[in-house]
């Protein structure tokens, strides 16, 4: 069975490197690693066919919060309801995560919108809507310091150099409908012009040159998704922080290049920090702890969940081991019921 692949030090290779360069020709990714491409390429299917892996495509999130809205989303529900509605929600191509928490809390969602507008709509309409819900709790992003695309996980993280800080968003550049057309198209964000093109019904030349356009201004990020049991970083959790204004972007700079931190986010609210750490083992969470204390002593912990399932991460849909079983496609911009009319770029 597929599903029982276990990964060599080959396999591992490739993915770090597809991780570094999301739509890398596996012309260059042979070179790089020394071996013919056709052997990346059919290595690769294997991952992908054993659930393990998968390129996705998804705004910039770092610069989405200037013109859009980034939000977290606490939601407490009866435990009954949980599962139909993990299963209703993710679904929901603006809900593009999904985790099932500790600490006082049931569900714990990121969330991407086109405006604030929207993000209330999704909140008091779906959200509230839902049966069984007791409440919920939203923040919203002010600034992303990092996040899972310039994540790498094992040795071979320490064998690269840090990925170069993420350019601003060309001035002036919006999400218009035909770059929004190209995004639904990018379940697999390794497809190419000529597999979109199909999609879409336009000439591949034309998909070409808005592909490009969509990447030159920075609006669209790709990412490797990666199994976490094959990390060797099983436990995935979260912390609340409260950090001096004056010093919170140099804190969440300095998060951001620890190898444990999967995102590290400003948010508003009475904690005005939020990290999502990938750890080794449960008593990580303390040897963090101390070493935050140790190397910024400005920064307050309020909270701390381990996450018990992760349902979605970034339009990736997760069986209960963590592989991949399909891809929602993200998209901000969707109607929140079917039917509706796609929301405007505001």
């Amino acid at each position: 069975m597929q599903d029982s692949l276990i990964p060599d030090e080959t396999d591992l290779k490739i993915i770090h490197a597809v991780q570094a360069d999301p739509r890398a020709a596996w012309r260059d990714v042979g070179t790089l690693l020394k071996i013919d491409p056709a052997t990346a390429a059919r290595r690769w299917q294997a991952l992908r066919d054993a659930r393990l892996v998968q390129v996705t495509a998804y705004p910039t999130v770092a610069t989405w919060a200037q013109d859009h809205c980034n939000a977290f989303i606490e939601l407490d529900i009866e435990p009954a309801a949980r599962g139909r509605a993990v299963r209703e929600l993710a679904q929901v191509p603006q809900i593009v995560a999904i985790s099932v928490i500790s600490s006082g809390r049931d569900l714990f969602l990121t969330v991407l919108t086109s405006d604030l507008e929207a993000l209330s709509d999704l909140v008091l309409r779906r959200l509230h809507g839902l049966a069984g819900v007791r409440g919920t709790r939203t923040c919203t992003a002010t600034t992303v310091y990092g996040e899972g695309a310039d994540w790498r996980f094992g040795s071979l993280a320490a064998q690269s150099p840090p990925r170069p800080p993420r350019a601003p968003a060309r001035n002036g550049a919006v999400w218009k409908p035909r770059y929004r057309e190209l995004l639904r198209e990018l379940a697999d964000g390794r497809r190419t012009a000529a597999d979109i093109a199909k999609g879409t019904g336009q000439n591949p030349a034309t998909v070409r040159r808005w592909f490009n356009e969509l990447v030159d201004a920075n609006l669209i990020s790709f990412r490797c998704e990666v199994a976490r049991h094959i990390t060797g970083r099983p436990i995935a959790a979260t912390f609340w922080a409260r950090v001096p204004p004056d010093l919170l972007d140099r804190t969440g700079a300095a998060l951001s290049t620890l190898p444990e931190v999967r995102l590290c986010a400003a948010v508003t609210g009475s904690d005005n920090l939020v990290m999502t750490l990938w750890l080794r083992s449960l008593g990580d969470i303390q040897r963090f702890e101390v070493q935050l204390a140790r190397k910024l002593p400005h920064l307050t912990l309020t909270d701390r969940a381990v996450t018990l399932h992760q349902a979605k991460r970034m339009g990736c849909l997760l069986d209960d081991t963590g592989r991949i079983t399909g891809v929602v496609p993200i998209d901000p911009w969707a109607p929140d019921r079917p039917g509706e009319r796609p929301g405007p770029d505001r």
